[in-house]
């Protein structure tokens, strides 16, 4: 610290000789000035000496000298014959410093003062502390705003726990309440005598059932705490080779090769045979379901010891020094979206792709799978390339310290589970049924047991065709152009909005009606339906009856069209043009006129048509027998006999010369056309006319 060295002069109370005095008024004024003066000094010179001087002509050692440092101290200070005084550390703020002489004779001089500042530093300032206050009562309120919103957060929490609690209750409750119903269900269907097809359909249905009602179950247990765990020591990668067998024969019925890779021939550890069934047959089920035709679902089995192991596992496992058996479920499907894959463990909890949806689903497969890896104090991760391929990954720490098991008791769990799961999931692929019926009906349905239920209301009526998804649905409308098309809504590969609007869109499939049936029965799916072109829209569960009604009634207007196109056979135009039949007029009148423009060619058939029309031979064959009730050759022929209508009506041709003229070589053929087609001779509406 820098010490300020001030003098000052103090004025002696005995004057000897003017000149002196006149030394004296002169030292005087100095002083004067002086002390009217507040000197200012940095908070870091507080260190400060001060020389003081009493003046005494006659006898200077005499003097002698008291001091003041007001805003320090109360009292004056007795500083004897020193002329110097010094203040360490002083703190900042406003001081006076005055001091006063005597003489030899005990008389006092007036004080004389002097001023001066040590100015704070800039966080000592009135500004800086009133932040300080701000900051300060802002941290009060923000740790009062914190406190409040954490005790919201535990209420509403202790709210939604209570709430779940209470879910958790009733679907454990209700489930519960389901198995009685469907144990009669089921053991009625094994007494009933004859329809074998109908029976296998309830008792697959009721057991898919019964197993979802248990995973409820089950899953209620697990929050409850209730779910005890029945470890045994055996050979673990002997069972899940048990296990992989029951999925062999729903891969193969799904077209999809199915990889069962153990890295190692047995492992003795300890393992919940129900549990791990569970967990395998949730993952690998969903890893066929989601995959396509033609793809691989691979089942890896790896056995990580820390001591031993030194792959690449060590970094991603999550306790590195624990012994660890490792499950990875590989496919070659659709994958998933980047921002759904924490959501996927969420119970109820789908993605939301219904292009990409294969298989129905209730989104409590995934959830029960992570519970039940989280009871065996493992862990479960999820990754995936969208539109690629989706892994999941199970870690279950290895111990060995329950007893041996029973190796029958493994095998007879699996073999139970293989026999359940291959009575569950037996899939018929695509079909058709094929009948003398006159119309012909497509159903595109991705369940089959809803195929099968389809088929037993129909197929006695109709000739049946089926399809797995939109988009073999729409193949199939393309090339054989049925009566009535019956679609799901949510379906793989094209759902049944799309569906509907691709059929009518396209001008070879733009009059088919379609019937949409769905569980989505809200106003707005109903109306997204209709948008689309749809003719009918039945939400599930539909009455059968209902069903036909609706299927006669199309059928009924599609005979109304086939006389409105008849009835304008006769002028060869069309009349009273309706909106709603834009595509099929247009149709028709691009139909007549290309038969006009080739009227007088004999050689123009069907084959020439359909190159103009850009239409195979049977699609443009469905589409006019829908439409007018008449094969493709017919009609060509019925639009020439019209045109010879006309020109019996309004010329004065011969029949010979008109029949060459529409395209008839032989004048004979021509009549005997002429009188088929309107119950009269050519000579006959010529003298009419």
């Amino acid at each position: 610290m820098t010490y300020l060295r001030l003098y000052i002069l103090f004025l002696g109370t005995v004057l000897i000789a003017c000149a002196s005095e006149q030394i004296a008024k002169e030292k005087i004024l100095n002083l004067q000035e002086l002390a009217g003066e507040t000197m200012l000094l940095n908070y870091d010179q507080n260190n400060i000496a001060i020389n003081y001087l009493g003046v005494h002509l006659n006898d200077a050692t005499s003097v002698r000298y008291q001091y003041i440092l007001e805003g320090l101290h109360h009292q004056w200070k007795d500083a004897g014959s020193d002329r110097v005084v010094r203040f360490i550390d002083l703190k900042p703020g406003t001081y006076i410093f005055r001091a006063k002489a005597a003489n030899a004779d005990g008389v006092w001089s007036e004080p004389q003062s002097f001023s001066f500042q040590i100015v704070p530093p800039w966080w000592g300032t009135f500004y800086a502390k009133f932040g300080y206050g701000v900051i300060f009562l802002s941290l009060i309120f923000l740790a009062y705003r914190i406190q409040l919103k954490r005790q919201s957060e535990n209420a509403e929490n202790k709210r939604l726990k209570e709430l779940d609690a209470v879910k958790t209750r009733l679907y454990a409750n209700i489930t519960h309440e389901f198995r009685t119903p469907l144990s009669v269900i089921q053991g009625m269907a094994g007494q009933i005598e004859g329809n074998e097809k109908a029976k296998e359909s309830i008792q697959r249905n009721t057991l898919s059932l019964l197993r979802l009602i248990n995973q409820l179950l089950d899953l209620s247990k697990l929050e409850a705490g209730n779910l005890p765990l029945d470890m045994i020591k055996g050979d673990v990668i002997h069972y899940l080779g048990y296990l992989m067998q029951s999925f062999e024969s729903f891969a193969e019925s799904k077209n999809i090769r199915l990889h069962y890779l153990p890295q190692m021939q047995n492992l003795q550890m300890d393992y919940d045979p129900d549990k791990l069934m569970k967990i395998i047959a949730n993952l690998v089920s969903n890893a066929i379901k989601f995959t396509e035709a033609g793809g691989d679902v691979y089942v890896t089995v790896i056995h990580f010891d820390p001591l031993e192991n030194k792959s690449g596992w060590r970094k991603t496992l999550p306790s590195p020094s624990q012994e660890t058996l490792i499950l990875q479920i590989k496919d070659t499907g659709i994958g998933i979206p980047e921002e759904e894959l924490e959501r996927i463990f969420d119970r109820f909890y789908q993605v939301d792709k219904t292009i990409s949806r294969h298989g129905d689903g209730t989104g409590i497969g995934l959830a029960f799978a992570y519970e039940l890896v989280r009871l065996l104090a493992g862990k479960i991760f999820a990754t995936s390339q969208p539109g690629a391929c989706s892994t999941f990954t199970v870690y279950l720490p290895i111990t060995r310290e329950s007893v041996q098991g029973s190796r029958d008791v493994s095998e007879q769990l699996a073999a139970s589970f293989l026999a359940q799961d291959a009575q569950r999931e037996t899939i018929v692929s695509s079909k058709s049924i094929h009948r003398s019926d006159q119309y012909e009906l497509l159903i595109v349905e991705d369940n089959d047991d809803v195929k099968e239920y389809l088929e037993t209301y129909l197929g006695a009526r109709y000739q049946l065709l089926f399809a797995n998804n939109g988009k073999t649905g729409l193949e199939l409308a393309l090339d054989k152009v049925p009566d009535l098309v019956i679609s799901d809504v949510m379906m793989p590969e094209m759902d049944g909005f799309q569906l509907c609007a691709t059929i009518k869109e396209n001008i070879r499939t733009s009059h088919i009606p379609v019937i949409l049936v769905t569980a989505k029965s809200d106003i707005d799916s109903r109306i997204v339906g209709l948008k689309q072109g749809a003719d009918a829209y039945l939400a599930k569960p539909f009455h059968e009856a209902e069903l036909i009604v609706r299927i006669e009634q199309l059928i009924s207007i599609r005979r109304r069209m086939q006389d409105r196109y008849q009835h304008g056979l006769s002028s060869i135009s069309l009349h009273n043009t309706d909106q709603k039949y834009q595509k099929e007029d247009d149709f028709i009148l691009k139909i007549q006129t290309t038969v006009l423009d080739h009227l007088d060619d004999e050689e123009f058939d069907s084959d020439k048509l359909c190159r103009y029309l850009g239409m195979s031979g049977s699609q443009l064959y469905r589409k006019l027998k829908a439409l007018t009730g008449k094969s493709t050759a017919i009609y060509i022929r019925s639009i020439r006999l019209a045109q010879a209508f006309e020109l019996l009506r309004q010329t004065e041709m011969t029949v010979s010369e008109i029949a060459y003229e529409v395209g008839f070589k032989n004048t004979a053929y021509f009549s005997r056309c002429f009188s088929e087609e309107y119950g009269k001779s050519p000579k006959y509406i010529r003298i009419e006319s």
